[in-house]
């Protein structure tokens, strides 16, 4: 899975020029210093990208090939609730974007 940490909290979409970032999965650690790094799952997509592109970008993070996801489904049990719950989590952040613009 694609990961950046940085120093501080990310927002969900950030936009730069014609390119739209979504961070999610926000996870926390502290480094040597003791300071808190945090660290996000995140995808680049073009901002006028529709529904169904940002979901299968989001969901590529995850499965970067088509045989990786069908595996998922066919391997049932937690596999296919892990990929039922990431679809779920890339149709919420593709909505989330498209209310705001």
């Amino acid at each position: 899975m694609k990961r950046t940490t940085a120093q501080t909290q990310m927002p969900t979409y950030e936009v730069s020029g014609k390119e739209l970032t979504i961070y999610w999965d926000e996870q926390t650690q502290t480094d040597s210093e003791g300071e808190t790094v945090y660290s996000y799952a995140y995808c680049v997509i073009n901002i006028y990208a529709d529904r169904s592109q940002i979901i299968e970008r989001v969901m590529a993070v995850s499965y970067p090939t088509y045989g990786a996801e069908m595996a998922a489904i066919i391997n049932g049990g937690a596999d296919a609730a892990a990929h039922d719950a990431a679809r779920a989590n890339a149709k919420a952040l593709a909505d989330g974007w498209l209310v705001n613009v």
